[in-house]
């Protein structure tokens, strides 16, 4: 029958061995107080950005929460795991590194090795509150909270640079084109003048000047068309390029326009479009905005777009293709604003004809005079559009928005002297029950031994 092993039993081996149970836990808690003492100080300081909110309705909003930066491996993740994944980055650390000469601190002349030491001393977390904190591990209280603030300028800079807002670049393009058209409108009004001189021709009949002022009119919706277009196609490329990117890491293929364009249904329902564009071209010439028909046909065109989308969600479902709701609109937008162009171009075509049976004379002023008009309202356009792209840009730009800067810490936070001479007494103490029941172990094994061998 086996020996039971009574609860007095094992009072008696820790009574008995208690000499080494106290002298492993004396030993092991000074040791950890001295450790403690003589380690280094490290210093710790956090900051705290906020995470833009979901709702935004700025594009490079919308970039930051459907299109992952490369290395994030889902398209989930939202504006807080494109944030870590920029403040994680080698990108941001060399940043870092630079700005404050971390070499230097680090007794390193190596820049990788810079950035490596950089990496482990920082912490980049979110919270349930939709925040994200930046905390740095330092020998300075100063060089820690140094480094958090840094790391926030890093985010800004990359961020910038990574989401250049469409309403930038658009702003960027129609300066360059006001001053080209002022350029030409100048120009224009310098020959009109100079003809009228010449031929004492002053005007045309009422007639003609109407056909000029549809012409003009019609050209710089053309002209607005193209800006628009251009705007679209620029949004689309740069959508395109950060999709193939994390295309390549999911193993997809991006959705791409020339695929979409090839489709007999969307081809169909882009011939209908560039259709309902030149009706409503042509009724806006005859009945302005708010006339029944120019109302009606404004509904049907509404109605084929939203058709069309629906055809490229299909289309990209069935294909298995990476996409964003982004690119179903800026696609369907695209188709949109080509077909307007195209009608527009037919249209202009037509009130060329009617203006090349005019006289000589009459003629060339017909034009001098158009070309004039056609500045004047393309110089209008685009400078309506110009302000409409100062507001975009102030409203689309994204802003880290920052909680709390990080100020440099009052105590370090390692070592916990505390913490440590816990940790070392519960281990000992441990160490030392264990050591006790294994020395009696051993020496019953060694008289059970004895007892054999005399036996």
């Amino acid at each position: 029958m086996e020996e039971e092993i009574s609860l007095v039993d094992l009072i008696k081996v820790l009574r008995k061995r208690r000499v080494y149970i106290i002298s492993i836990f004396l030993l092991a808690v000074i040791g950890a107080y001295v450790f403690s003492k003589v380690s280094p100080k490290i210093y710790s300081a956090k900051a705290v950005i906020l995470l833009p909110s979901e709702k935004s309705t700025g594009i490079s909003a919308q970039l930051l929460q459907y299109l992952p930066i490369t290395g994030i491996s889902s398209l989930t993740g939202g504006v807080g795991a494109n944030y870590s994944a920029i403040l994680k980055s080698r990108s941001a650390a060399e940043y870092v590194v630079k700005k404050l000469k971390l070499e230097e601190e680090f007794n390193t002349n190596s820049l990788q090795r810079a950035i490596s030491i950089l990496q482990k001393s920082v912490k980049i977390s979110d919270t349930k509150e939709n925040t994200m904190e930046i905390t740095t591990e330092a020998k300075s209280p100063q060089l820690a909270a140094d480094i958090s603030n840094t790391y926030i300028s890093a985010l800004k800079e990359i961020t910038s640079k990574i989401i250049l807002s469409s309403a930038q670049r658009e702003k960027l393009f129609l300066e360059r084109r006001l001053r080209e058209t002022e350029k030409l409108l100048n120009e224009a009004e310098s020959k009109l003048k100079a003809f009228q001189e010449k031929y004492k021709l002053i005007s045309v009949s009422d007639e003609t000047k109407a056909l000029i002022d549809n012409m003009a009119n019609l050209q710089a919706q053309k002209e607005s068309t193209q800006i628009e277009l251009n705007a679209v196609n620029s949004q689309i490329n740069n959508l395109q390029s950060i999709l193939k990117s994390q295309a390549e890491l999911l193993g997809k293929d991006p959705l791409t326009i020339t695929t979409i364009s090839s489709d007999p249904k969307i081809q169909t329902w882009r011939e209908k479009l560039i259709e309902s564009e030149v009706t409503l071209a042509t009724l806006l010439q005859d009945y302005g905005e708010l006339h029944p028909k120019v109302v009606e046909v404004k509904q049907q065109i509404t109605e084929i777009k939203r058709v069309m989308k629906e055809e490229i969600e299909r289309l990209s479902d069935a294909l298995g293709t990476l996409s964003t709701p982004e690119l179903f609109d800026l696609s369907v937008k695209r188709i949109s604003l080509e077909a307007k162009y195209q009608g527009l171009t037919g249209l202009i075509s037509k009130y060329d004809e009617k203006i090349s049976r005019l006289p000589d004379l009459s003629l060339q002023l017909s034009k001098l005079i158009r070309d004039v008009k056609l500045q004047e309202a393309i110089y209008t356009t685009l400078s309506t559009q110009y302000e409409q792209a100062k507001i975009s840009e102030a409203r689309e730009s994204v802003e880290i928005q920052v909680l709390d800067y990080a100020v440099p810490p009052e105590k370090h936070s390692k070592p916990n002297t505390m913490l440590n001479v816990l940790i070392a007494g519960v281990a000992s103490l441990f160490l030392g029950i264990f050591l006790a029941f294994f020395l009696e172990f051993w020496r019953n094994l060694k008289e059970e031994l004895k007892k054999d061998e005399d036996s």
